[in-house]
């Protein structure tokens, strides 16, 4: 990992719209950041969730989460510093 590198710990919250939008994939193409999921639940009458790592450029991870922000997409962090087990 280069110094500017970090990685967030985050649960994304999908609201039922944003469902069956590749949100992930444009995590990956657009903002270069590497997601590790850990957990998922996704139901096409209520919305769902993903626990996830997020892996990138400081920068970018800024842009990224702004971004999920602008989409609907609510983001929570997961742990306090990022150092802590999963809370889930």
């Amino acid at each position: 990992m280069t110094p500017d590198t970090e990685t967030v710990r985050v649960q994304l919250n999908y609201p039922l719209q944003r469902v069956r939008e590749p949100i992930l994939y444009h995590l990956v193409a657009d903002f270069a950041l590497v997601p590790n999921i850990r957990s998922a639940s996704f139901d096409l009458a209520s919305g769902g969730f993903i626990y996830l790592e997020l892996s990138g450029a400081r920068a970018a991870l800024r842009r990224a989460l702004a971004w999920l922000d602008e989409q609907g997409i609510g983001v929570s962090a997961i742990g306090l510093d990022g150092t802590q087990e999963w809370a889930i």
